[in-house]
């Protein structure tokens, strides 16, 4: 198994002490439901797992390392507000040589669709300020919530906005400090603000699924980045001329 280049000591549970020892993409799904972990969520590339005996923890799998395996390298190497109310804590990740992601982390609740800041969190997310919004975006958030513009000065989240700002405070920071500290932009995806155990939004997987590699060392992500260049040099003039009629 590759660990995780940036480990750090956590108070939480590692994949060891609870258990999980087959971590592969073609068996850990299997082995989890068999050894209790219910699936509790699914995503693109994976799944989320809880147990009746470790009720304040998830593990959660995707088949291939995505862009959850950023966000918890971002948590580990630490920023501003990585270790505060709406940061997810990671206890401990692992990279298998086929590329699987596993991790454990303290478990979050999805918000009932009426709490009154939802919106308003998301529109954190999606209103990159001097950036012009993708209309598809807008028109998810519309569809999700047609009574609000996904923009945090729009007048729709007037009193919202204020009551927000009192409630946390450094919401608004958190996201500014991770965008600036993501590798691409981050997924204002309708999923991804959750409820901590103290009931303060918390932004669970705002990064883009196709993985940036920051969970490797800086010499495994070089070696990568220079067989990516040597494959498409190998590729070359063969790879991009025009098919034989």
């Amino acid at each position: 198994m590759l660990r995780f280049a940036n480990r750090v000591p956590t108070s939480g549970p590692s994949l060891a002490a609870l258990g999980i020892v087959e971590r592969s993409a073609a068996g850990a799904h299997a082995s989890l439901l068999a050894t209790g972990w219910a699936e509790i969520g699914y995503g693109y590339h994976g799944s989320v797992h809880a147990h009746p005996d470790h009720p304040d923890v998830i593990v959660r799998l995707a088949r291939k390392a995505d862009g959850f395996g950023d966000y918890a390298a971002l948590l580990r190497k630490g920023f501003r507000g990585s270790n505060g109310p709406h940061a997810p804590r990671v206890h401990d990740l692992s990279v298998s040589r086929c590329g699987a992601l596993m991790t454990v982390g303290a478990r979050l609740t999805n918000p009932r669709p009426d709490t009154w800041w939802l919106a308003y969190a998301h529109a954190v997310l999606a209103d990159h300020p001097g950036v012009a919004m993708d209309e598809g975006v807008r028109q998810r958030f519309k569809a999700e919530w047609p009574a609000y513009e996904p923009f945090v000065n729009h007048p729709s989240f007037d009193g919202i906005r204020e009551d927000f700002r009192a409630s946390w405070p450094g919401y608004e920071a958190y996201v500014a400090t991770l965008r600036a500290v993501s590798p691409r932009a981050l997924d204002p995806n309708v999923g991804n603000v959750l409820v901590g155990q103290d009931g303060s939004p918390v932004v669970n997987d705002p990064l883009c699924d196709d993985g940036y590699g920051l969970w490797r060392s800086p010499l495994s992500r070089l070696i990568a980045r220079i067989a990516n260049a040597l494959r498409r040099l190998a590729d070359g003039p063969s790879a991009r001329g025009p098919a034989t009629a």
